[in-house]
């Protein structure tokens, strides 16, 4: 018999990783081993030991569980993994399992037993309890019950027009409100009719009180690449809004997505301030002098150090 796993990688030392979730066939597999041996001559032995050795890499949706098989209790070990359930309770093989391991005429070999899996598809700001567990012709046995909290997911940050500033702003076309609009048929243009005006070109946004930034989303003008996209940026904070401090900038030039798909950017932590600029310093074809954007968003991330 075999387990069937579910998007199968590799951590960087080897180990397996499994994502969450089993088919039916290996919820079937799981019900069969915790029930019957595979071999009329397996006689039973005592319970297998495992540990829930740790969580890690904790986002808003997913985790890393480590577990180990120390002993298969002196007779095949039939299945092993973790489980999990919301809340601050022992999750046992009825609530949410992941099994791990492939199954062998002499059942899960010893080089499985050490292994990690990556629980996915959590909710943000949660509390799960998971534990591993591991199963012979004896019964099932757990490890120690570990309880964590999801961390938070983006929070955005609501703009209006009237909260907006643009420099250069192209008078003949894209307004500011082309940003903020919802519409993604609007948007904003830099400066192109105006004598001597070039990038970097900067969105400026005013709040009524310090809020924490970790980075921005934003959508071309055009659903195919236009040589004046956005391409690199920088971000400025300032205490009066007069005078701005560049806190970060990107790496390099990025080839924008055409909407309507949503370009991403993280910053390297989440800023706070009363006043914020983004900077456009280049475009996708590197030599533009002006650029444009649809829709933009701002948001603060949980996962992001302060």
């Amino acid at each position: 018999m075999r387990t069937q796993t579910i998007n199968a990688s590799k951590l960087p030392d080897g180990r397996k990783i499994r994502s969450l979730g089993a088919s039916l066939f290996a919820v079937a597999l799981m019900v069969l081993s915790l029930t019957t041996s595979c071999e009329k001559d397996d006689e039973a032995g005592s319970l297998p030991t495992t540990e829930t050795i740790e969580v890690a890499e904790i986002s808003d949706v997913d985790v890393i569980v480590n577990g180990e098989v120390t002993s298969n209790g002196g007779t095949k070990l039939l299945a092993m993994g973790v489980c999990w359930i919301p809340g601050s309770v022992e999750p046992t093989v009825d609530d949410n399992f992941v099994p791990v391991g492939e199954y062998t005429q002499n059942g899960i070999l010893e080089e499985d037993w050490d292994y990690s899996i990556k629980l996915s598809g959590l909710s943000a700001e949660t509390e799960y309890s998971v534990r591993s567990y591991a199963a012979n012709s004896a019964g099932v046995s757990y490890g120690e019950t570990i309880t964590f909290m999801t961390k938070a997911g983006k929070t955005l940050h609501a703009l209006t027009a009237d909260m907006i500033e643009t420099h250069v702003q192209e008078p003949y076309e894209g307004p500011k409100e082309g940003l903020v609009d919802g519409d993604p048929g609007t948007y904003w243009h830099s400066a192109w009719s105006v004598a001597g005006a070039e990038l970097p070109a900067h969105i400026q946004i005013n709040f009524d009180e310090e809020k924490s930034i970790g980075g921005f989303t934003f959508m071309t003008r055009f659903s195919g690449a236009n040589g004046n996209d956005p391409g690199q940026f920088d971000v400025q904070t300032s205490t009066d809004g007069m005078n701005f401090t560049t806190v970060w900038e990107s790496a390099e030039i990025i080839d924008a997505l055409v909407q309507p798909s949503v370009n991403d950017i993280a910053l390297d932590k989440n800023y706070t301030s009363k006043y914020f600029r983004i900077r456009i310093l280049n475009t996708r074809s590197r030599t533009g002098t002006c650029t444009h954007m649809a829709e933009l968003e701002v948001f603060e991330d949980g996962l992001l150090p302060y």
